[in-house]
């Protein structure tokens, strides 16, 4: 269970970590509650044992510290709001994420790993393809979109570039029916907005432009061949001055906790599609809002991935645990 109710402050006096400073400062994120699945009894801060007294000194992670000032600016711009009623998660049937395919959840969790090169050659099927995409709407009894009710804010751009039955070209995945009308009005009055044929129906996904993407995507992920080597790669953008207007500034590291549920649902669709996936922590989000034809901040590029045929790293092993 999340627990929206207390506000920033109140986490970090709650976890002791409010009179901390220098670089090795920690930062209440949220507080969840873990319990039996039988267990429904709202849980509230109020209703948790409160430390009267904190003791010990927090290890010390390094002698050297790069200087980030950004980062502890964007936290302190950030805060939690608190005031929200507590979201009940529901994690029981994390089981069933792969029980229609006959593939275990726990072995894909286990198995999972980034690529760190692709092959460009390998492509992916059409019903592969759009199975992997169908995986990231946000269903309410989707078992990882439903950990964090509510978050409905990021839909995504694709660079198609084989994907067998679709032509290569530069698409939109509509994650919620609001985001349409909106993204119509930002991006480019050029882009045709089809619907590709073979398509399921209930799947909102739009041809924008088609064509040979491949050098595009490379150039918007710092010039990293992963974003044009794999079968296809993506950018997840996020309603940005909605999503702000709505909750203030302390929605926006949720924003990354919702494309964070994205890559991980794309790393495990990708392994159980027998290709990999990455993340690309690397990229231009003016040259992606230019491309796409967005001038405002009604929609922001937060984070890039792309999914195909993984060359092997020699420098892996799996060894015993114990």
């Amino acid at each position: 269970q999340l627990l929206d109710g207390p506000e920033t402050g109140a986490m970090e006096r709650f976890l002791g970590v409010n009179t901390q400073l220098g670089p090795e400062k920690e930062h209440a994120d949220c507080l969840v509650a873990v319990y039996p699945g039988s267990h429904r009894e709202n849980i509230s801060l109020s209703s948790l044992p409160m430390v009267k007294a904190w003791t010990g000194t927090p290890n010390r992670l390094s002698r050297e510290h790069r200087e980030w000032p950004i980062i502890p600016e964007v936290v302190g711009s950030t805060p939690w709001p608190g005031g929200a009623a507590a979201k009940t998660s529901n994690f029981q049937n994390l089981s069933r994420v792969s029980e229609d395919r006959a593939l275990s959840a726990h072995l894909l969790i286990r198995e999972r790993r980034s690529a760190v090169a692709m092959d460009g050659r390998s492509s992916l099927g059409l019903e592969a393809f759009t199975r992997i995409l169908g995986r990231l709407m946000p269903d309410r009894d989707h078992p990882v979109f439903c950990a964090v009710p509510g978050l409905n804010h990021v839909s995504i751009i694709l660079f198609v570039h084989r994907v067998d039955g679709l032509a290569p070209g530069l698409y939109a995945l509509i994650r919620h029916p609001d985001h349409e009308e909106s993204l119509r009005g930002s991006f480019r009055a050029d882009f045709s907005w089809t619907r590709p044929a073979d398509c399921p129906d209930n799947l909102p996904l739009f041809t924008l432009s088609e064509g040979d993407f491949r050098e595009t995507a490379r150039q918007l992920s710092c010039g990293q061949a992963i974003a044009a080597d794999g079968a296809f790669s993506l950018g997840m953008i996020a309603r940005f001055d909605h999503a702000m207007s709505e909750t203030g500034p302390g929605v926006y590291p949720r924003l990354f906790w919702e494309s964070g549920l994205i890559g991980q649902m794309l790393y495990l669709e990708a392994e159980a599609a027998a290709v990999r996936g990455t993340g690309i922590g690397c990229f231009f989000d003016d040259e992606v809002h230019r491309v796409l034809g967005i001038d405002d901040h009604a929609w922001q590029s937060l984070y890039h991935f792309t999914v195909g045929g993984a060359v092997e790293d020699n420098r892996l092993q799996t060894t015993v645990a114990y």
